[in-house]
């Protein structure tokens, strides 16, 4: 039974849920940045199956307008259970009752994912490029 909290993650464990699923490959970062990443955060859901890690999720946030979705994660082992479903309506709940504008960026074959969840294509997401 996968059990939810409004918690960061061990450190360890969210460094392992990282490279378990390539993220970090891209994001290239040690375990005390990535926490600090999640420590920094406006909310933070971890789901355990036991005492293992099996997903994790937060929301960067101003904490008056906006909230943004980030670094939704759950464990290839875990997958097709419903855990990133659910963390994403807790996560949305809690926006909803501080009346904040939840919006996220997604990679495009991603987005049919979000959209069975509630989300809807409003706009088109930059990133600023920096230089070498």
């Amino acid at each position: 039974m996968i059990k939810y909290e409004l918690a960061i993650p061990d450190q360890d464990q969210l460094f392992q849920l990282y490279e378990n699923d390539s993220w970090n490959e891209f994001l290239k970062l040690p375990k005390d940045k990535l926490h600090k990443a999640m420590e920094q955060s406006w909310l933070v859901i971890s789901a355990y199956d036991g005492e293992c890690l099996a997903g994790t999720g937060r929301i960067i946030s101003d904490g008056v307008i906006n909230a943004y979705l980030c670094g939704l994660i759950v464990d290839p082992d875990y997958r097709s259970r419903g855990i990133g479903k659910e963390m994403v309506r807790r996560l949305a709940e809690e926006c909803r009752k501080s009346r904040l504008h939840l919006q996220l960026l997604a990679e495009e074959e991603k987005a049919g994912y979000y959209e069975k969840l509630g989300f809807e294509v409003f706009t088109v997401g930059l990133k600023y490029k920096l230089s070498d």
